[in-house]
């Protein structure tokens, strides 16, 4: 029986996924030659080559690429081993969740905390990313389950179990105090009662998420149907940041409602209500079918974000976030 241990497998599925040596070794607080020593022993006790170090950092050999859901395998049924040896017959085991950067701060709260009480044999891991990255993530095995923004006409992978479990809606922000920069009001102010026509919206400048984001994508599609451009003022990641230029009119904002009303910010914000434009991001709960044994626990999650999902976005009101109509 070949001499692997536990601890080497662990070091190597590190490698993969953090993409490194170090990133490795700072997620497992080892140091670099260590991580790379207990590579190296893996590598002889399977008489395979894992990563090529020609390449800086290391990349996976098609032997490595192929070797990773094995050891994930393994790991899991460590896992459901500890599990019976505890005597507890239920759910047990790592739950590997990630976020798309849109919904993390809304998801990982109550969600999160009644699936810890539900399932307490269950150990969370827990990241965030775009929807496209999350995506491939489940698709290969690296997260269990992932919890993504798809634009409304568009439907998740075929490929992966998905499950629907709300709509998130999302504001146009602008500063309340100020018109920002390309953005055509003429006799209209872009409330409930008169709302902007949305060639309005062709020449404004924005301030979203980078590339890859829902909502960057839904607005450029929006823009590009058309015939106009999307012309970002700046790129920023996390809408508190974000907010927070909008409020001095830098540009106007693709935001959740949710994290409008809620942002210290919020006095200084304005949803603008644009004709015919109704931008909302469909909410999904993907998963892989080799994550069958932790089911109950990724059917539980989503029953719960199910819950979060269908109470109301909010409304801090007009002493709020101004001419706000949720």
């Amino acid at each position: 029986m070949l001499g692997i241990k536990l601890s080497e497998i662990a070091t190597f599925l590190a490698v993969a996924e953090a993409g490194s040596i170090n990133g490795a070794a700072r997620r497992l607080n080892l140091t670099q030659p260590a991580v790379t020593r207990q590579v190296q022993r893996l590598e002889a006790e399977l008489g395979l080559v894992l990563l090529d170090r020609r390449s800086k950092p290391p990349v996976l050999t098609a032997a490595g690429r192929d070797a990773i859901e094995q050891c994930r395998r393994i790991l899991d049924a460590v896992d459901d081993l500890k599990a019976l040896g505890s005597g507890d017959s239920g759910t047990a085991g790592r739950l590997r969740l990630g976020f798309a950067h849109g919904v993390v701060d809304l998801a990982v709260t109550r969600p999160i905390d009644d699936l810890r009480t539900a399932f307490p044999m269950v150990a969370l891991q827990i990241g965030s990313g775009w929807t496209g990255e999350l995506i491939d993530q489940v698709r290969d095995g690296a997260l269990d389950a992932a919890v993504v923004l798809i634009d409304q006409d568009d439907q998740p992978p075929q490929d992966l179990q998905a499950v629907r479990v709300g709509t998130e809606p999302v504001w146009i922000v602008a500063a309340a105090h100020a018109t920002p920069a390309g953005l055509i009001l003429n006799d209209t102010g872009g409330d409930a009662a008169h709302p902007l026509p949305v060639e309005a919206l062709m020449k404004a400048s924005w301030v979203l998420n980078p590339e890859g984001c829902g909502y960057h994508m839904v607005i450029q599609r929006h823009l590009e149907r058309m015939g106009g451009r999307l012309k970002v003022a700046a790129e920023v990641l996390g809408p508190d940041i974000q907010l927070s230029l909008i409020a001095r009119g830098v540009g106007l904002g693709l935001v959740p409602g949710r994290r409008v009303a809620q942002s210290a910010a919020a006095s200084d914000l304005r949803q603008l209500n644009v004709e015919g434009l109704n931008l909302s991001l469909a909410v999904w709960v993907l998963r892989s079918s080799l994550s069958s044994r932790l089911s109950p626990a990724i059917d539980h999650l989503a029953a719960s974000l199910a819950i979060l999902w269908s109470e109301p976005a909010g409304n801090a009101g007009a002493d709020t976030v101004a001419d706000a109509d949720a």
